[in-house]
């Protein structure tokens, strides 16, 4: 049995796709960049990781060369690799100098499409800025799952509603695997538009009580400002 084809699982994550597509992006820490993709329409599952550098089996302890990195998982049928890459270029400064390797501004491409979407992004946003742009633009070779603490951060801030997913999902993988787990992160931390949050709210597994709690932690950063 496919654990995640469970009939008690989400409504959200009892959808199906015809074709996923996987993007590869760093932009310094990799907390906030998860919950902001999670929140977005058509990404599918989000994951933190490292990639990018030589060393195998890094850990957040023993980085070497590696960045802090958010994989996605993506139905290109409702969002496209250039859109995320528009939310890449607009929600972190991609013309700062890392102060360390592990926070450096990168794009891993997976395809040869996807390489000439990212040189065409960096080129619109080296023109928006008018400054130059330091993301790094590499090919894709290997992605280092992150520890699970660091897995849906934003989330585990919120101890009854990480909780009440966990139940659902008592195993990791499965657990990182959700597309609601994905949705939650996003939105407990403010992330995603409102409409959308209110459309999907009933769809993520949460009892009333913790979707009441989910709204008053999505309102709250909403009026504060999240940021990265």
């Amino acid at each position: 049995m496919n654990p995640f084809e469970e009939s008690n699982f989400p409504a959200i994550d009892q959808l199906t796709y015809p074709a996923l597509e996987t993007a590869t992006l760093a932009m310094g820490c990799f907390w906030g960049p998860e919950g902001l993709f999670g929140a977005t329409g058509g990404v599918v599952r989000t994951r933190v990781g490292y990639a990018g550098g030589s060393t195998q089996h890094p850990t957040y302890r023993t980085l070497a060369d590696h960045i802090e990195t958010v994989q996605l998982e993506f139905d290109p049928s409702q969002l496209t690799y250039a859109q995320l890459l528009e939310q890449f270029f607009r929600h972190h400064t991609p013309t700062n100098v890392p102060r360390k390797r592990q926070y450096t501004s990168a794009i891993f491409y997976h395809s040869a499409q996807q390489e000439q979407v990212a040189r065409e992004a960096i080129q619109t946003a080296r023109e928006r800025l008018q400054q130059p742009i330091q993301t790094e633009l590499l090919p894709y070779q290997a992605f280092y799952l992150a520890e699970e603490r660091h897995q849906k951060w934003k989330l585990r801030r919120v101890p009854a509603i990480l909780a009440e997913l966990q139940k659902i999902y008592p195993d990791p993988e499965a657990f990182i695997h959700s597309t609601a787990v994905a949705r939650v992160n996003g939105y407990v931390g403010g992330y995603g538009e409102k409409e959308r949050f209110m459309e999907e709210m009933g769809s993520l597994g949460l009892s009333y009580p913790l979707q009441n709690t989910l709204l008053a932690h999505f309102l709250a950063q909403e009026k504060t400002g999240c940021s990265l």
